[in-house]
């Protein structure tokens, strides 16, 4: 049965070295929803700057780490979370999806959230089970005509629309915080062409590399979709690390190409939280938000048993 004491118990258990530690999914916080999330997780994990993420997994300790990480560069990131997370001396990853940051135009989902807002349900081709199965032209030629016909558009003022500045990504990286690559318009990797695809992955890390100064270390898949294909050819444009959604503990057993994070949201609470860091352990019980529910546990059974099977085969001596 899941209650309070039983997800203590499963959390104190999490403190020996096997577990190695949470890669944490963030988008938007108030500066209290910082405080909070940083005071919840800090009871069980060591806060750790992603040039130690490599080494921590290699080479677990005692207590358990965690990775900020926080998705799409809006302004409320640099204007109010990083301050905070500053303050409290803990580090962060800050993935910018790169030509949002260049022209300021908001993200489609963005345009999306206020269309449903003022219509109170989706036009017809952009329900939400549909959208986030087309490539982002389409996309983005089918929002424009909504939002055009009913005279919607997505709120520029508001810090959490609105995206950071290169110079404000410059600033977080000189004060010690990693920039990240987001994509280049927060496409569905999965839905585009595979040259599209591609370029959109090494347009956004050499965006980053040459906008901040020094080479992209990381990048993570919008909406975490992703291929083996398209994670390698990642690390092939130089970063050391690739995220995705996979809602799961971060370990050995996963490549530097595809690896887990836990997605959390500001207004969940101590309880909501410590239960999804819990049920996130078992590496089966989570809903990926990448819309493919639990295929990943699926995967990481049939590897097992592909590696089981490979150990047992005897080996023919002539």
């Amino acid at each position: 049965m899941l209650n309070l004491p039983s997800i203590v118990s499963r959390l104190r258990q999490m403190r020996s070295p096997s577990g190695c530690g949470i890669i944490v999914n963030e988008h938007t916080l108030t500066a209290a929803q910082t405080r909070k999330h940083v005071d919840i997780l800090g009871r069980w994990f060591d806060f750790i700057h992603h040039d130690d993420l490599l080494d921590r997994i290699e080479q677990p300790r005692r207590r358990p780490f965690c990775l900020l990480t926080f998705d799409d560069g809006k302004r409320s990131v640099y204007s109010t979370t990083a301050p905070e997370l500053e303050r409290l001396g803990v580090p962060a990853v800050f993935y910018v999806t790169t030509q949002f940051l260049a022209d300021g135009q908001p993200l489609w989902f963005d345009h999306y959230e206020a269309l449903l807002a003022s219509l109170g349900s989706a036009p017809f081709g952009l329900e939400r089970e549909t959208v986030k199965q087309l490539p982002i032209d389409l996309i983005h030629e089918r929002l424009a005509r909504a939002c055009a016909r009913h005279g919607v558009s997505a709120d520029t003022r508001d810090d959490d629309v609105q995206a950071m500045s290169w110079d404000e990504a410059r600033s977080l990286a000189q004060r010690g915080f990693t920039i990240g690559a987001h994509g280049s318009a927060h496409a569905v990797m999965t839905r585009e062409t595979a040259a599209g695809a591609l370029a959109g992955i090494e347009r956004s890390i050499a965006d980053v590399t040459a906008e901040i100064g020094r080479p992209c270390q990381t990048f993570a898949f919008p909406n975490g979709n992703y291929t083996a294909a398209l994670a390698q050819h990642a690390l092939k444009c130089g970063v050391r690390t690739v995220m995705t959604t996979e809602p799961v503990w971060a370990d050995t057993r996963f490549q530097v190409w595809r690896l887990p994070r836990i997605q959390l949201f500001g207004e969940q609470g101590r309880l909501k939280i410590d239960l999804k860091v819990a049920l996130s352990a078992t590496g089966r019980v989570l809903v990926n938000p990448d819309d493919t529910g639990r295929l990943y546990a699926r995967i990481a059974r049939l590897s097992r048993d592909s590696t089981r099977r490979s150990a047992t085969v005897p080996v023919k001596v002539t």
